[in-house]
């Protein structure tokens, strides 16, 4: 079915299609989409596996950040805390859970989940009631709605930048061109094509940013990212806008090992480097510039309040001490919480390639737990 509204769309558009055009249509298609239809995409039944699915350490965690986040902001009366893309619902969970231990701040706590997908709508609504705090949630389809009122709290995306649709592009002896889509004569059924570069993008884009690019190297540019976090800027009145992904600084991004970009999908827990393949069945991300997305938080009149590894940072908010605590009673049954815990730190597993930036407005140079260890933000 994707496949025909795909032929369709190039048809309609004369031949081809940008690449990120492709990734939207494929990704987010009202009723086909790989993120709006039906189906299994987190856990081992799944196609990938986030953070928040491996323990719910991760969320305790975040929900202790959360809280210190408002006692810096004076501790007031609502608190908001605005959950992009949050999947099936286990994250939000593990917050709120964690939150309800703490009843002042969770009686000032508002937790709004902003996702596009009915049948995740449908699977948050039911973990929440079943642990108990669905009354704390509030639902809505973007962040525009979530913040119709100026945020006085936190916007929170997890693995949410890197599957925002990103334009690809290629170096060439003439300039930067556009990597766009078209039909094939045979199987598969589609192919990448050079066009010029739309308007969304500047011509000096990457000189403006003093990147080189060799010729023939392909990579990603994302705009959309840059777009939502300008418009999470507009938003946010006080507090902390919280992006862990993985990705990269400027100038580990647009290098020559990377010649071929970071985009690719996701199926059945494999990689699967042609993001042409399998359209609407499979997951496609790209990894995050963390320095573009530095720079439009500051356009948008927020501050960097710090940046480093996913690793770095859930030990600076005492994942480790956490789990000595735990395994002082020598239970056997913790062995898979050590190693779940070790796969979201140690450099081997998510520790070094996900990393935390956060942006603030009104935080008054406070610091924040989850850097107080390493902060990086001299890599960006």
């Amino acid at each position: 079915m994707m496949k025909k509204i795909v032929k369709q769309l190039i048809e309609k558009s004369g031949g081809k299609i940008t690449f990120k055009q492709y990734m939207a249509e494929v990704l987010y298609h009202p009723t086909r989409g790989y993120y709006t239809r039906s189906k299994e995409r987190l856990g081992s039944e799944g196609d990938f596996v986030t953070a928040p699915e491996i323990t719910s350490l991760f969320g305790e965690l975040l929900a202790l950040q959360m809280i210190e986040i408002w006692h810096i902001l004076g501790s007031p009366n609502r608190f908001q805390l605005i959950e992009m893309g949050p999947g099936t619902g286990r994250l939000a969970e593990d917050i709120l859970t964690t939150a309800k231990k703490f009843p002042d701040f969770y009686q000032a706590l508002s937790y709004s989940l902003v996702e596009i997908s009915q049948d995740f709508q449908k699977q948050q609504a039911i973990r929440l009631q079943k642990a108990g705090v669905k009354a704390k949630a509030r639902w809505y389809d973007t962040l525009q709605s979530a913040g119709s009122e100026k945020i006085v709290g936190v916007i929170l995306g997890n693995e949410f930048l890197d599957a925002l649709p990103i334009h690809r592009v290629e170096q060439t002896a003439e300039g930067l061109a556009e990597i766009s889509v078209q039909l094939s004569q045979g199987e598969p059924f589609l192919e990448t094509t050079l066009t010029p570069l739309t308007a969304e993008i500047s011509a000096d884009y990457m000189t403006s940013r003093h990147i080189v690019l060799e010729e023939g190297t392909q990579t990603e540019i994302g705009l959309e990212g840059e777009k939502w976090v300008e418009e999470a800027g507009s938003l946010l009145e006080r507090g902390v806008l919280l992006m862990i992904d993985y990705g990269l600084p400027q100038k580990g991004y647009y290098t020559p090992e990377r010649r071929h970009g970071t985009v690719a999908g996701h199926l059945n827990h494999v990689r699967v480097d042609n993001p042409l393949d399998h359209p609407g069945e499979m997951d496609l991300t790209a990894h995050v510039n963390f320095t573009a997305m530095r720079d439009a938080g500051i356009r948008s009149g927020m501050h960097l309040l710090g940046y480093t590894t996913q690793g770095w940072f859930l030990m600076g908010l005492g994942i480790l001490e956490r789990l000595e605590r735990l395994s002082s009673k020598e239970d056997e049954s913790l062995a898979p919480l050590k190693e779940a815990v070790m796969r979201l730190i140690l450099p081997e597993g998510m520790g070094e390639t996900f990393k935390v930036l956060a942006l603030g407005k009104g935080m008054d140079g406070a610091p924040l737990s989850g850097f107080r260890l390493s902060e990086q933000s001299e890599k960006l």
